[in-house]
């Protein structure tokens, strides 16, 4: 044999051992491949038998709570009833709260106008009088200078003293 006929056995051979090599793995895979796939229909089916039991459990739970749950729903109503009869009469109660503010604006508005006109009034009554007062009081100036005038001219006829003199007596 030449040594390329040596060369060629010998790649055929190292071929031959590589293929046996991975026939053996591809066996070893396939096995284990078997294995995994039993074992996994295995625990699928206790998975689906414990999801089974722990449905009917949850079931017979819920079956329990029905009663709590209706009683929920009915006081859930009975909590809305009262919140709207309570809306209801709080209208009402702030209605009748405006309508008495309403009523007390136009009272206190009508006693302002009111006092308003009295107090115009008394300002116009306050003015007559003072220019009453004004005028009388003119008068009596009036009146007392002319008595005065008066009282000294009987002085000068009874005593016959002038005016000069009179003064002089008096300082």
């Amino acid at each position: 044999m030449s040594v390329k006929d040596k060369i060629i056995f010998g790649i055929l051979v190292i071929l031959i051992a590589f293929a046996g090599y991975f026939q053996y793995m591809a066996s070893n895979m396939i096995s284990r491949m078997d294995e995994l796939n039993e074992n996994d229909s295995k625990h699928v089916d206790v998975v689906h038998n414990e999801f089974r039991e722990d449905l009917r459990k949850l079931n017979l739970q819920f079956i329990g709570r029905g009663k709590h749950l209706q009683k929920a729903q009915q006081d859930i109503i009975a909590n809305t009833e009262y919140i709207e009869y309570v809306t209801d009469s709080l209208g009402n109660a702030i209605q009748l709260v405006q309508y008495n503010l309403d009523e007390l604006d136009r009272t206190v508005s009508k006693k302002f106008d009111n006092v308003e006109a009295d107090i115009q009034d008394l300002t116009d009554t306050f003015n007559r009088e003072r220019r009453r007062t004004k005028n009388e009081r003119s008068d009596i100036k009036q009146t007392i200078t002319a008595m005065q005038s008066e009282i000294k001219a009987l002085n000068d006829k009874v005593f016959g003293i002038p005016e000069e003199e009179q003064k002089k007596k008096k300082d």
